[in-house]
């Protein structure tokens, strides 16, 4: 018991220095791989399953640990086989990135000038619509709290300047150009999405290639992490575990497929050879049965039974909170997923419909990368555990504030509706092979019954 509090006390991360409402916003020093180390060898050794009673886990040498999985030779074969058969290697997809950035980065600028116009006209009392002050007004707050959450905590605490920034420099500045490429994805898709080139703009697969190295370099840079099947996200005191991170390197992959998958040209190009094809029924129906079983399973009934994973204070709140993101994921997985790429395949979407699928997903683009981030804001101690998972709820859970505005969109296809919530059904059996009829099913009445009008 000494020993395990003297490693609590040397990693910081004892109970006095879990979340409170008083404690600083910034860091007082900044979690390095010695306190990553302790926690992964504490974890490993230590931690046990409470409902069956298993031994303790033996941990993995640095050397087992630093292993290629067959899981990273599944991701760069499928990136490849997409890019290849969408045509997305050419100078015309760099052209567009790039204009892609400028023309969001004078947008930013015109928002700029705008809003110093505002700011003027209320200074001297010359308004002539009050109303559009508030709005502009709370626009502006949300976005510079997210600017402050995101940028300005994280550059204050060092994450990009500072004497720790010599170490894992991909993983740190790739981060960075995730964000910058994110805000301006979103950008261009609020001021310049009537424009043809921002309805099918490049910047989404942009964004989802840059998660990708993310996860990757976050698996082999951090290697101390501990292999369990505890998250270690759904707490206040716990580090996620490599498990947990390598296995969200599959919902990235996912994302880059809808990066491809959502863009009108690109798809046209994948409906138009084998290879293509081959691609569109895997990523359509089959994601979960030929490519999620490469990738490790953390269990959400498992979320919270490290040793230390959570404080007794917000116990309550992380179990609820993580019910939350179960019955979130429910929803994502059949609706935001199959039911979503089954509408492209069929085209039954109008413009607007168009329009705002594409808005969803950009958002959900986000949440898979920026999830992480936010766990690492509070390992760090930059935020307060119970404020950044917070912020992941509202994030995710901002999908379903689309629901009123989709009601159309469901009302006019109550088959795939239906077919959703049969797969919501047989997900909930926890069989493979009832999860993989499913899919059969979905195949053969969407591509093979042509008589059936979805």
């Amino acid at each position: 018991a000494k020993r395990a509090t003297d490693k609590s006390q040397e990693a910081g991360l004892d109970e006095t220095a879990s979340d409170t409402s008083e404690s600083s916003p910034l860091a007082s020093r900044e979690a390095s791989d010695t306190d990553l180390k302790g926690l992964a060898d504490d974890a490993s050794t230590k931690h046990s399953n409470k409902a069956s009673g298993e031994q303790p886990i033996k941990p993995k040498t640095l050397k087992e640990r630093a292993k290629v999985p067959v899981s990273l030779y599944v991701t760069l074969a499928n990136i490849f086989a997409l890019q290849y058969a969408a045509g997305i290697w050419s100078l015309e997809t760099l052209s567009d990135w790039k204009n892609s950035m400028l023309s969001s980065g004078y947008a930013a600028r015109d928002a700029l000038i705008y809003l110093r116009g505002l700011m003027e006209s209320v200074a001297s009392g010359k308004v002539d619509d009050w109303k559009e002050v508030v709005f502009v007004s709370i626009v502006s707050l949300l976005i510079a709290s997210t600017l402050y959450v995101l940028i300005i905590a994280p550059f204050r605490a060092g994450f990009w300047t500072g004497p720790r920034t010599s170490k894992h420099k991909i993983h740190r500045y790739m981060g960075m150009a995730y964000l910058i490429q994110y805000f301006a994805a979103w950008i261009e898709f609020v001021r310049n999405y009537d424009d043809l080139n921002s309805k099918d703009s490049v910047l989404p697969h942009f964004i989802a290639i840059n998660g990708l190295i993310q996860g990757w370099s976050a698996f082999f840079s951090f290697k101390v992490l501990p292999d369990l099947d505890d998250p270690g996200y759904y707490s206040d005191q716990a580090v996620a575990s490599r498990t947990f991170v390598h296995e969200n390197i599959f919902f990235t992959l996912l994302a880059s497929w809808g990066s491809v998958y959502y863009n009108e040209t690109w798809r046209d190009n994948l409906q138009s050879s084998l290879l293509g094809q081959v691609m569109e029924a895997m990523w359509v129906f089959f994601p979960y049965v030929m490519v999620r079983p490469f990738f490790p399973t953390t269990s959400f009934s498992s979320a919270g039974s490290g040793r230390r994973s959570r404080s007794e204070r917000n116990e309550t709140f992380y179990r609820y909170g993580t019910l939350a993101v179960k019955f979130f994921y429910l929803w994502a997985k059949y609706f935001l997923g199959f039911l979503v790429n089954s509408l492209w395949l069929l085209k039954g979407t109008t413009p607007e419909q168009s329009k705002f699928l594409k808005g969803m997903f950009l958002l959900n683009l986000g949440t898979v990368s920026i999830a992480i981030f936010l766990h690492t804001l509070r390992f760090k101690k930059v935020l307060p555990a119970k404020l950044t998972f917070s912020i992941y709820l509202l994030q995710i859970y901002a999908t379903f504030s689309a629901i009123p505005l989709a009601f159309d969109l469901f009302a006019s296809h109550g088959k795939l509706c239906g077919m959703m919530l049969l797969g919501i059904l047989a997900n909930m059996t926890r069989k493979r092979e009832v999860h993989a009829a499913w899919c059969c099913l979905m195949l053969y009445v969407i591509k093979f019954r042509r008589d059936i009008e979805w």
